[in-house]
């Protein structure tokens, strides 16, 4: 089983190099589908795309964290909380900051020095608005009313809802002033709240360089998010939720409401509940936390919320971390100057004495030892385990892909190989089997066009008949029968309704891309009966419907794209702030009237793009098989055509089993690469 994903990835590519050393030497293979798209993909992996969430309180230590995974620090430390902007790090040739503000300002920032003072002035608060949850207040006051007048009664009802993030725990009249006077004092000032920073860093670490990092505003104590955030959550390969690990049995309510959120439930990637600052805790302290929290958010059958297992609960310290990325480049004497000064400015902290004093003094040893402290490298171990899992199935598929290729390949050359012979000791035979093979496979493009109108219209027969409108009334019954055990009474019925909608979405995509791959399937299924019935492979016709070909299709039909998350926006949720106009009972079902109306609608649309998509597909493969019929075709008479010597000829055979012979070999890598691959998935 294959693990480390930057091994497997650069093994494949290695593999993939191989087959274009074959590929290249083969006749007609050149402007073969597959291969444009094997190297669409290769791109793709190289660029190697991965999107880490990072969420959590205030103070949680996200920007340390941070700083420590990425190995270079980039955002300041030394500041108490996050603003409300979205933070997000990539790779890029310089150093440079764009800012996006409130009032759709742009800015651009260069050099280290800039940056730093925009940041520490941006993206951290004053110390007397720490205590206040500030995120909220700018996103649901600031921003949204800009300059006019706050009504009254929207800021009684923002104090009602964030009575709970009264994190330390002020008297109330305290808290609520302190609030009050941060509205008066930021609301003339709007247009200057940074909505998003999107900073570039040129990595020295290669690998690094696909990692786009999401710092999020702080998750408030009641785990909810602001939309923005939500929506990377949802698109982020993996999350992490940090937070220390002191308290963490008894301050435990964020991270539940954050894990059965509508968002981290619509995310179906690696979610890490990281504990931090574990070089001051004991083991025995981190081990009881850890099983604190598997006790309680853990994978329950009877429960509809995802849950963590212990693997992916990690305890570490960002300082132990950061530690080793600066003394890995110092000299051993210079380490020692580095513990002295900080000794005497009374600022070294205890695990650094201790790996000191482990280390007898010694360099790396000394490394070892604050690596133990950090432990970073379980966050690597887990992210392969667990949060690549998207990038792994890519790499899978891509290996299949060259499978295909080399199967394709190897039934070509044989093929080549046999009408070499044959045109060496019957040059009239070989005219025969021309013409008969031309004929069969006319024959067979002919019948598939007839077998692929039968499958049309078995999928996308008119009304009630087909398959698609079947199956499509079946997803929809199961979606109403769910919905219809909820109470409708109270704020959690609301939730529960947009949440079962939310996933209702997702079984709709779902059942799209279930049909999809059946009528391609069954097109297959058919070209293999075919192809059968004569003397030709159906390895050399099978069109490469892959992922790609189908997202050209699905492009080309539509004219507008599917309307599928406009309703999911929280709009008619966000009218509680409504609610003393309303009944709860009333406001529940007018909510729950108009989603299913939407939902309605969904279905029809799904239904409509599945009967165009199967329109389109028995067009396209139909297309694609004829493409791959003339090549077939073209081969046989170049080869017809050819005024070869005996000699000649026995060069040429000479070099094509030659080849045949390479292929042998590089599929059983290929095959035990992606078995290893498939293990670990």
């Amino acid at each position: 089983m294959i693990t480390s994903y930057k091994k497997a990835k650069d093994d494949v590519l290695t593999c993939y190099n191989e087959f274009l050393q074959v590929a290249n030497q083969v006749n007609g293979i050149k402007d073969d589908r597959s291969l444009q798209i094997l190297a669409e993909q290769a791109k793709k992996i190289k660029e190697d795309k991965f999107c880490l969430m990072i969420a959590g309180e205030a103070k949680s230590g996200k920007s340390t964290f941070i700083n420590a995974y990425l190995g270079v620090e980039i955002l300041p430390m030394d500041v108490r909380q996050c603003t409300s902007s979205v933070v997000e790090i990539r790779y890029g040739e310089e150093f440079v900051l764009y800012a996006k503000f409130a009032d759709g300002r742009e800015r651009e920032y260069r050099g280290e020095d800039t940056i730093k003072d925009f940041l520490v002035a941006n993206a951290a608060l004053d110390d007397e608005y720490r205590d206040i949850p500030v995120t909220t207040i700018n996103n649901e006051i600031i921003v949204k009313y800009k300059d006019k007048r706050i009504p009254e009664e929207i800021i009684r009802d923002l104090l009602k809802g964030v009575e709970r993030e009264n994190i330390h725990r002020l008297p109330r009249d305290e808290y609520e002033k302190r609030i009050r006077t941060y509205i008066k004092k930021k609301q003339p000032d709007w247009k200057n709240v940074v909505e998003k920073i999107e900073i570039q860093y040129p990595f020295e670490d290669k690998s690094m360089r696909g990692v786009r990092i999401i710092d999020s505003p702080g998750v408030n104590a009641a785990g909810r998010v602001g939309n923005v955030t939500a929506a990377y959550i949802e698109s982020a390969d993996a999350i992490m939720f940090l937070r220390p690990i002191t308290g963490v049995a008894i301050e435990a309510e964020s991270f539940k409401e954050f894990l059965e959120s509508k968002s981290v439930d619509r995310n179906k990637n690696a979610m890490f509940l990281i504990l931090t600052r574990a070089a001051a805790e004991s083991n025995e302290t981190i081990e009881r936390a850890r099983d604190e929290f598997v006790n309680m958010f853990g994978v329950q059958k009877a429960e509809t919320r995802r849950g963590i297992v212990n693997e992916q609960i990690i305890s570490v310290d960002s300082k132990a971390e950061l530690y080793h990325n600066s003394f890995q480049n110092l000299s051993t004497e210079e380490i020692k100057a580095q513990m002295k000064n900080l000794t005497a400015e009374k600022r070294i902290e205890p695990f650094l004495t201790a790996a000191w004093f482990n280390a007898e003094g010694e360099k790396e040893a000394f490394l070892r030892e604050l690596k133990k402290y950090s432990n970073f490298d379980k966050i690597d171990q887990s992210l392969n385990r667990f949060g690549r899992k998207a990038q792994f199935l890519a790499l899978s598929e891509f290996l299949g892909r060259i499978l295909k290729m080399y199967a394709k390949i190897a039934a070509n050359l044989r093929e080549e190989i046999e009408n070499y012979k044959l045109k060496a000791k019957n040059p009239a035979k070989l005219a025969v089997k021309v013409e008969e093979t031309k004929a069969a496979l006319t024959d067979i493009e002919n019948k598939m066009n007839e077998t692929v109108d039968n499958i049309a219209a078995k999928y996308a027969g008119s009304k009630t008949n087909g398959i698609i409108a079947k199956t499509a009334e079946k997803v929809m019954n199961a979606y109403l029968e769910e919905i219809e055990c909820i109470e409708g009474e109270g704020d959690s019925s609301l939730d529960k309704l947009e949440k079962i909608s939310y996933c209702q979405v997702d079984k709709f995509v779902e059942f799209e891309d279930d049909l999809q791959k059946k009528v391609v399937a069954e097109c297959n299924e058919a070209l293999v009966a075919l192809s059968d019935k004569n003397s030709i492979e159906f390895v050399t016709l099978e069109p490469d419907f892959s992922k790609e070909v189908v997202d050209e299709i699905k492009t080309s039909m539509r004219d507008e794209a599917k309307e599928t998350e406009s309703y999911t926006e929280g709009v008619t949720f966000k009218k509680t702030r409504y609610r003393s106009v309303f009944s709860q009972h009333k406001f529940y079902h007018l909510v729950k009237n108009s989603i299913l109306e939407r939902m309605d609608g969904i279905k029809q649309q799904a239904v409509k793009d599945l009967r165009s998509f199967v329109r389109h597909t028995v067009i396209a493969y139909t297309k694609e098989l004829a493409r791959n019929a003339d090549a077939k075709r073209d081969e046989l008479t170049r080869i017809k055509k050819e005024k070869k010597t005996a000699d000649e000829i026995a060069i040429i055979l000479n070099e094509l089993n030659g080849l045949l012979g390479v292929i042998n070999p590089n599929e059983n890598l290929v095959k035990e690469l992606k078995g290893g691959i498939d293990g670990n998935v």
